[in-house]
């Protein structure tokens, strides 16, 4: 063979296999590990079944959001509904992808979390940057502390330093018995149980409703089943 003809066939084979992996969109998350492993498998089969290649990629919470505002990054999640309103580049992926637990934990239960978002007035909370949905419901307690990362939450927490740290039930606990802290638990009732959501950049809005209608498939053909028990099996 010539390298002419040589040539050819190696760039031939390229654009094949270009072709046949697809398009790819880049997620940022800062959701906590579970949350982070449902959106990574979960969305990998759903941009499968659509024809897309799929990236996850860490960021900080609400740098996390600005990006994929602005369009640096393809998408964002998992966030509650509604955020659009506040990132007007980004489109709602109108299918849950999984619910989540927004909890108080406390250092034992001596207080109680019974009147939701009122409950937090007297005490000390704390909470990370960027999580939209404390940022609108606990700023009404007797002081708040916004942090980076969650082992730093508990830890001011375990040392006495906030009454309640604010965070997701599931991973809370995984934290608190990862980092062998004593007598930390989360309240009951939940704060607010909610539905969590992929949001893509406006620019990739043609691919909205195909994604929601593959997780549809996924729901229906029990594939979600599959991966969300995988998901808790850790």
């Amino acid at each position: 063979m010539s390298c002419l003809r040589w040539f050819g066939a190696i760039l031939l084979l390229m654009a094949m296999g270009a072709q046949a992996a697809g398009p790819g969109l880049v997620v940022s998350t800062n959701n906590t590990p579970i949350d982070r492993k449902a959106l990574d498998l979960l969305a990998r089969e759903a941009f499968r079944r659509v024809g897309l290649e799929f990236k996850l990629v860490s960021n900080p919470s609400e740098r996390s959001l600005v990006m994929a505002n602005e369009g640096e990054v393809d998408g964002e999640g998992l966030r509650i509904a509604g955020l659009s309103t506040q990132y007007p580049n980004l489109v709602q992926v109108p299918e849950r992808f999984v619910g989540v637990s927004f909890v108080a934990f406390s250092k034992g239960t001596q207080i109680k979390v019974d009147q939701g978002w009122d409950s937090l007035k007297p005490h000390r909370v704390a909470f990370i940057t960027g999580w939209k949905l404390y940022e609108a419901n606990a700023t009404g307690a007797k002081s708040v502390m916004r942090l980076e990362k969650p082992e730093q939450l508990f830890k001011m927490l375990d040392a006495g330093r906030v009454d309640l740290v604010l965070y997701t039930r599931a991973d809370g606990s995984a934290l608190v018995r990862g980092l062998n802290l004593q007598d930390i638990v989360p309240l009951t009732p939940a704060l607010k149980e909610v539905d969590m959501y992929l949001y893509l950049n406006k620019k990739h809005e043609a691919w909205v409703q195909k994604i929601a209608q593959a997780l549809r498939e996924m729901k229906a053909d029990g594939s979600y089943s599959r991966i969300m028990t995988d998901v808790m099996a850790d």
